[in-house]
Parts: structure tokens; sequence; C-alpha cells
């Protein structure tokens, strides 16, 4: 199935477009800034993942740490 977001541009289209949701008998889920964000986060970290693995002692002699 697909999925539909929808940002509204103000609180009164945001309470129309929920009051429709709701009349037509839709599922709706409100998604958060912190929501968002952590999607966002989850996407990088799925992408990061295809690529080649580093180790620790690289990652802390890059930032000269040992």
């Amino acid at each position: 199935m697909k999925t539909i977001v929808v940002t509204p541009k103000n609180e009164k289209d945001f309470e129309f477009l929920s009051a429709l949701l709701k009349k037509l008998r839709y599922e709706a889920e409100i998604l958060y800034d912190e929501d968002k964000e952590d999607m966002g986060l989850l996407k990088a970290m799925l992408e990061e993942k295809k690529g080649e693995y580093v180790s620790e002692d690289k990652i802390m002699k890059a930032l000269g740490k040992k």
C-alpha cells in the first residue's frame, strides 16, 4: 500500500484535513518534527550501511586520538 504525506500550510488547513480524513474514514497519523528527524536519521543510517566498513582504529587515527 502507498502512503501520502501532506504538510498543511497552517493550523486551519490542518484541522480541515484532519476532519475530512476522519469523515472519509481514512486512517491518519500525526508526525511531529522529532518524528521527521528520526526518519531522516534512519534513512541516512540505512544509506551509510551500504558503504564500506571503517574500523574504530581508522576513525580514531583520522581524528588524531590514538
